[in-house]
């Protein structure tokens, strides 16, 4: 059944559109070496993308669709990692990803990143589809970000996961929106429904989020956030409180501050708290992070990114990461040169410290080098 209403949806995209229709995408090849946590052996995993995107309207109706072909290949397919928790993110709702075939060493699928239909104007907008919902203001963390969570220590950073849902936004005042998202799932307690309204005061940004929430058939969050102009930068805060019902209710928390210096850096920091993270490594949930459904295990976290153009052509990047209740870090620094028009060579370095059980000190450093070409 989800594979027939995702076929429709596929279909409705594919329809062509009287009116403006423009494409584009990227190709992208990228390359992973490091170690197994599991039993220290070397691998490499080369990973090739092609991601085709097309936007059409007509009128009020809008169509976008991001469809991926993707090739992986290495000897990460022979890794104790692979055999334990495979190589594929966490699945969607909807079925519109296909392994077309598998290797020794490699593997070979394609589908949609992103593929929503709907119906917009400057009253609001409706949209049903695999899409990108982003609620609250945080850059690393998002206690509000109910339906697509977002990991921070990922490799690719610039990678946002969506989610199947049913989304409207409509305009409320000059200022203020209200919002509804609607992420069914195969059985009730598996559905989010959630509702949210924003509003802008003497030049600060706030909203006010609730509904339910995976887990049960009656678990719940109310939260809000915040972001407004602080000492000629921009302060920015979450809160959410969780009642999954199946266990105690709980807090999670961000709060942060960016800041743009003359020389054209950018740096941000944040804080973030998690009252369902686990203080001792051994009770770490390591499944909801690999699932997608947690951007952390632990409880308290702190971060910042750090970027800066140091040519026209040439751009530094650095994101950290610590685990403040075990002490491990986590360090992302990257060189991005923009060799020719359109096409982006990246050398990045994941280094990770603290002890053997500690979160980030558990794994492996790591080498990344991509190439990146936008058409």
């Amino acid at each position: 059944m989800k594979r027939a209403r995702a076929s429709c949806l596929i279909l409705l995209l594919a329809a062509p559109a009287a009116a403006g229709v423009k494409a584009g995408g990227y190709l992208k090849d990228f390359w992973q070496y490091s170690h197994s946590a599991l039993d220290g052996r070397a691998y490499n995993l080369n990973t090739a993308r092609a991601r085709l995107t097309l936007d059409a309207d007509k009128a009020l109706l809008k169509f976008h669709a991001d469809y991926d072909q993707q090739v992986a290949a290495g000897s990460f397919f022979r890794t104790r990692e692979f055999q334990s928790f495979g190589y594929e993110p966490p699945k969607p709702w909807l079925d519109m990803e296909q392994t077309i075939s598998t290797g020794t060493t490699n593997g070979w699928g394609h589908g949609a990143y992103r593929a929503w239909v709907g119906i917009e104007d400057e009253r609001g907008v409706v949209r049903a589809g695999r899409q990108r919902i982003a609620w609250g203001t945080g850059k690393l963390w998002n206690p509000t970000d109910i339906l697509n969570p977002y990991d921070p220590a990922s490799v690719e950073r610039d990678e946002r996961r969506g989610v199947d849902a049913l989304y409207a936004r409509a305009g409320v005042g000059a200022l203020g929106q209200a919002e509804l998202a609607w992420a069914p799932g195969d059985v009730w307690v598996d559905h989010a429904l959630l509702a949210r309204g924003r509003a802008n005061w003497e030049g600060w940004d706030g909203s006010f989020m609730g509904g339910k929430i995976p887990g049960s058939t009656s678990s719940f969050v109310l939260g809000g956030d915040f972001a407004g102009g602080l000492f000629e930068g921009t302060a920015h805060g979450e809160v959410a409180w969780f009642s999954p019902e199946n266990r105690t209710p709980y807090w999670k928390a961000g709060v942060g501050y960016d800041y743009s210096f003359v020389s054209g850096a950018a740096l941000v920091v944040e804080l973030y708290h998690a009252g369902n993270g686990a203080l001792d490594p051994a009770r770490y949930d390591f499944a909801a992070l690999r699932a997608g459904k947690e951007p952390g295990v632990a409880r308290h976290y702190a971060g910042a990114t750090f970027s800066k153009d140091l040519h026209a052509l040439v751009k530094l990047e650095c994101a950290s990461i610590v685990n403040a209740d075990d002490g491990s870090t986590l360090a992302y620094p990257s060189l991005s040169w923009n060799a020719v028009p359109d096409l982006w060579l990246t050398a990045a370095w994941r280094r990770f410290g603290g002890d053997k059980i500690s979160e980030y000190g558990r794994q492996p450093n790591q080498a990344v080098l991509s190439a990146q070409y936008w058409f």
